[in-house]
């Protein structure tokens, strides 16, 4: 069993519904995509799901 803090984040994650997933990507766009975020000061989840939106909406006609 972990720490308090880590059963605190579990609980939070699950509360929101949110999962780790894993990819494998060419190293230098992730690279890139990285830089790319920082640049603009914003995170790398929060633009994949945005993309990730976009793309739903264009293959999904039922989403949102």
């Amino acid at each position: 069993m972990g720490t308090s803090a880590t059963q605190a984040t579990a609980r939070y994650q699950t509360k929101k519904g949110l999962i780790s997933k894993s990819y494998k990507l060419d190293k230098e766009t992730v690279e890139l995509f990285a830089e790319a975020c920082e640049n603009a000061e914003t995170s790398q989840a929060k633009e994949l799901t945005k993309f990730m939106k976009r793309y739903i909406r264009k293959y999904h006609p039922d989403y949102e």
